[in-house]
């Protein structure tokens, strides 16, 4: 079982405990409102809890994948400055001088 599964199976359980809390403030009497509130305190927590804990994994997903931006490409080479000119397309050139300044 994956972690989101486990997450959402967890957020199903206080969903179903949630909707049985409100079923007892609303249908109890003051022991069972007393325990339905109780129980909706501590299911509501948890259930906001989790809902944050699947948005962090959400978030920490996109933020593993490697962007083609930030990848190195093999033409990206580090421009090293040793005073020469490499001329890759001579289709209009006769003849060039160069100095270095």
């Amino acid at each position: 079982m994956t972690q989101k599964q486990h997450i959402l199976l967890t957020l199903g359980k206080d969903l179903l405990f949630i909707l049985v809390a409100l079923f007892l403030i609303v249908k109890g009497r003051f022991l069972g409102a007393v325990i339905g509130v109780l129980a909706l305190l501590w299911y509501g927590r948890d259930f906001s809890f989790r809902i944050r804990q699947l948005g962090q994994t959400a978030d920490s997903r996109r933020d593993n994948v490697e962007r083609p931006s930030e990848t190195r490409r093999p033409e990206d080479s580090p421009i090293i400055d040793d005073g020469k000119i490499q001329v890759t397309d001579l289709s209009g050139a006769k003849e060039v001088d160069f100095e270095k300044e």
